[in-house]
């Protein structure tokens, strides 16, 4: 199978690591929010998500393409839980970054 790999694939995967770097180095920053680890955990599966539209191009294309569609919904999942935790039982005070 021949499937081309498109330069928008490389730039968000690119991107999106610049954007985990920070998250890691601010990660006391990232601390402030309530539920703080389930968007950090959602983060993480929508940066595998995009790792792995990149590796599938490359080998095991298959592998990496269920690898890439699990991880895009474990994204969903996640994110819905950071909801539920963070809406439920974040910060009683009006603002929850201050």
């Amino acid at each position: 199978m021949d499937f081309p790999m498109h330069e928008n694939e490389i730039l968000v995967w690119m991107l999106g690591s610049i954007v985990l770097g920070f998250l890691v180095m601010y990660r006391t920053e990232l601390r402030r929010l309530p539920a703080s680890g389930w968007l950090f955990a959602a983060y993480v599966a929508a940066w595998l998500a995009w790792t792995a539209t990149n590796i599938e191009h490359v080998l095991l294309y298959r592998f990496f393409n269920i690898v890439e569609h699990i991880a895009y919904a474990l994204n969903g999942v996640l994110l819905l839980c950071w909801c539920w935790f963070a809406f439920r039982h974040g910060n009683p005070e009006p603002h929850a970054y201050d």
